[in-house]
């Protein structure tokens, strides 16, 4: 039995067992849970195929039951990590159904801690559990990107422990939770992790534009900033534990990247910020970045 510490400071016990038991509660289990679901879930497309090996399933995240719905979708339950869990003790039934699943909690904002967490989903997959992780780090609250850049820890994780990659994509479409599970990810097949990881970016976009492509057809000019800030802020209030601000501290960052915002951000000494976490200080970044482009 492998002991690790979680992001509170209390022990975190995986076991073979522990892993047998929840995939044997697994559909009985998301059946009830299933009931506590807003929508009706449709797994538009299944093209994964087990293959007696440990998967960790790859998640885009942009809504609050995106990790329910999957979840129900999955052959059998994997260990989801898991941020917020102060927050999430506060909500019983996401809590019970979190514990049930089986769960591996994770501090964003701990760099010790998340090095932690990766040897936590090692240790599960070489025990013979599946992971189900969100590698974008948090929730996808951008207006124009269908997937924000992936952390590499996944990678690392399936390579020491023999573990398969698989892509999933999931969004509300038409009423209904909706949800593509794609194909093993070849990730061994790269010549680095950069290449890699861009590649199976670009795998979960493309999933996730089949789900855009679903909706009723809308053009972007008649979106405003406004209208999608109003959608942010529905969707976070239906998850009273979560912030703005909490969740872009969670938003995988390549170390040393910086975007042109930031930079020209730093140049006029303003405090960047999200369209989300700060509107009017958004607004005054897109013009300098709308006036830099245009020299």
């Amino acid at each position: 039995m492998t002991t690790t510490t979680s992001s509170s400071g209390t022990a975190l016990r995986v076991t073979r067992f522990s892993i047998k038991w929840r995939q044997l509660i697994h559909k009985p289990f998301m059946m009830v849970y299933r009931l506590t679901l807003k929508h009706k879930v449709k797994l538009l497309r299944n093209e994964y195929k087990p293959n007696g090996k440990p998967t960790i399933f790859a998640m885009t995240h942009s809504f609050k039951d995106d990790i329910a719905c999957t979840c129900y979708c999955l052959p059998r339950s994997a260990y989801m990590v898991q941020s917020n869990k102060e927050g999430i003790r506060k909500t019983f039934y996401l809590l019970a159904g979190l514990l049930l699943n089986g769960v591996i909690w994770i501090d964003r904002s701990d760099k010790k801690n998340r090095a932690t967490v990766l040897e936590q989903m090692k240790d599960v997959c070489k025990k013979g559990g599946d992971v189900l992780i969100a590698p974008e780090g948090a929730w996808n609250f951008t207006p124009n990107l269908p997937v924000m850049k992936l952390s590499w820890g996944l990678l690392d994780a399936a390579a020491s422990s023999g573990a398969n990659i698989v892509p999933i994509a999931s969004d509300i479409v038409n009423g209904n939770y909706c949800v593509i599970i794609g194909s093993f990810f070849e990730h061994e097949n790269y010549r680095s992790k950069a290449e890699a990881i861009s590649a199976l970016r670009d795998i979960m976009a493309t999933m996730v534009w089949e789900l855009f492509s679903m909706k009723p057809t809308i053009k972007r000019a008649e979106i405003s900033d406004e209208y999608w800030l109003a959608h942010m802020r529905n969707e976070l209030s239906q998850a009273p534990f979560l912030n703005y601000v909490e969740e872009e501290k969670g938003v995988y960052r390549p170390k040393g990247e910086i975007s042109l915002g930031e930079l020209l951000a730093e140049m006029h000494r303003i405090d960047y910020k999200s369209m989300a976490v700060d509107y009017e200080v958004y607004q005054r970044v897109e013009q300098l970045i709308y006036n830099w482009t245009r020299r």
